[in-house]
């Protein structure tokens, strides 16, 4: 079968797809990965047959919701008060998220006359998918698919905020709705439950981490894929004293932000510690830290899947890919999540299996993050907690497990015809 996947140009959103998008290959399905064409050279490096529609983006802070506070037009959506568990939820999709959607997919054409949503629609009906697998946040995709008569899923890279969004509201009056609509009008469609939230849900949150939602879905084994990379020497040799990872994750590096760790003043904290400190930043942040402590050593990139093996615990924001990695190669965390969605959802579940602690990021200081760590290097129950958690991983199908269920929901009345790798 054509299996089309459809993804938000950033690559923490393209890495949790190269796993499946593989096992769909290897299984002889025709795979191919759409975004804008900013993400066409990741896309092709993982081996994926790339598909570039629209234009080149400019990733500005404003036009990402980064800095609402200068919008002049009133925000409908600030009345609404939700529980305060999950308040930390609705203010990163109601500040983040939803700002951001207009931005990478808007509704009314610019000075070519087309939308990134036309592009996507004529080459799904040019291209004839039997399955589009859509990033939540890239919502133009089940429009393409209805349009090419595709089944279609959604595939989340995290905590399921957009249809956990829609239970605060009333039937269609929810802000997924309101985005999703002008689309597609302008297609000739209206807004359905399918087209905001798919046929079914490709899974890969751990279920003691997700949102208890009720959807349709297909759970999946997180499998933590960092891109490629030839081994540096240093990695092949024993470390002398433990190695700790300190990762600000792939979406900072990529805008050149230090994030909310301040990395500097962490690293002069912690100069004393007993530990091999292995930071990986890119020029511009590394060129920021000046004169760096004795046991630090400093990467401009190394894929997590190479160096974890080799670490005792990592330091790191609590993003989806950093915590596969860490999780799956049993490495002891310490997270320090902000206040940004689901890395605070994150960061409490690794803490509660046991397997690492949570810096309170509102009151970061440096004496606590270097006391967290000591405990981590030095106490054997965060090394046991982190053998719990990657069970936890080990309990979902992994990629190549699902692909039979896949072709059975894309043809339902072949279900009976034999094995499904037949299709």
């Amino acid at each position: 079968m054509r299996v089309m996947f459809t993804i938000l140009p950033a690559t923490a959103h393209l890495y949790p797809v190269v796993p499946l998008a593989w096992a769909l290959k290897s299984a002889g399905h025709d795979v191919c990965v759409v975004s804008q064409p900013d993400l066409v050279g990741p896309i092709t490096a993982a081996g994926l047959t790339a598909v570039g529609l629209g234009e080149p983006l400019d990733h500005t802070p404003k036009a990402e919701g980064e800095d609402e506070s200068e919008s002049e037009q009133p925000d409908p959506w600030d009345t609404v008060v939700p529980s305060e568990s999950e308040a930390h939820l609705w203010d990163f999709f109601h500040r983040r998220i939803l700002p951001a959607l207009p931005f990478y997919y808007p509704a009314e054409p610019g000075p070519g006359g087309v939308t990134f949503t036309d592009e996507l629609v004529a080459f799904a009906r040019r291209w004839q998918p039997d399955l589009v697998l859509w990033d939540p946040a890239c919502i133009p995709s089940p429009i393409a698919a209805r349009a090419a008569g595709a089944a279609h899923a959604r595939l989340l890279w995290g905590l399921d905020y957009f249809a956990w969004s829609r239970t605060l509201f009333a039937p269609g009056d929810d802000p997924l709705t309101s985005v999703v609509r002008p689309l597609a009008q302008r297609h000739g469609y209206e807004v359905d439950e399918e087209m905001l939230l798919g046929q079914w849900t490709v899974d890969p949150v751990p279920p003691r981490l997700a949102l208890p939602l009720g959807l349709p879905t297909v759970p999946v084994r997180m499998v933590p894929y960092n891109g490629g990379s030839e081994i540096p020497q240093w990695l092949l040799e024993e470390p002398e004293r433990a190695r700790v990872c300190v990762s600000l994750g792939v979406t900072t590096r990529e805008r050149s932000k230090e994030g909310h760790i301040p990395l500097g003043e962490l690293l002069e904290g912690l100069a004393e510690l007993d530990a091999e400190l292995v930071v990986t930043a890119n020029a511009q942040q590394l060129a920021s830290l000046g004169t760096l402590p004795k046991n630090v050593r400093a990467v401009d990139y190394v894929p997590l899947t190479l160096l974890l093996p080799t670490c005792a615990a990592i330091l790191h924001h609590g993003g989806g890919g950093t915590f596969t990695a860490a999780a799956t190669h049993e490495v002891p965390q310490l997270i320090a999540p902000g206040v940004r969605g689901d890395f605070l959802d994150t960061a409490r579940y690794v803490e509660e299996r046991g397997a690492g602690l949570v810096v309170d990021t509102p009151r970061f200081t440096v004496e606590a993050v270097r006391d967290q760590l000591a405990r981590i290097l030095t106490e054997p129950g965060f090394r046991e907690g982190a053998a719990v958690l990657h069970r936890d991983l080990l309990d979902q199908p992994g990629p190549a497990d699902i692909v039979a269920e896949l072709e059975r929901r894309t043809f339902p009345s072949r279900r009976d015809e034999g094995d499904g790798n037949a299709v």
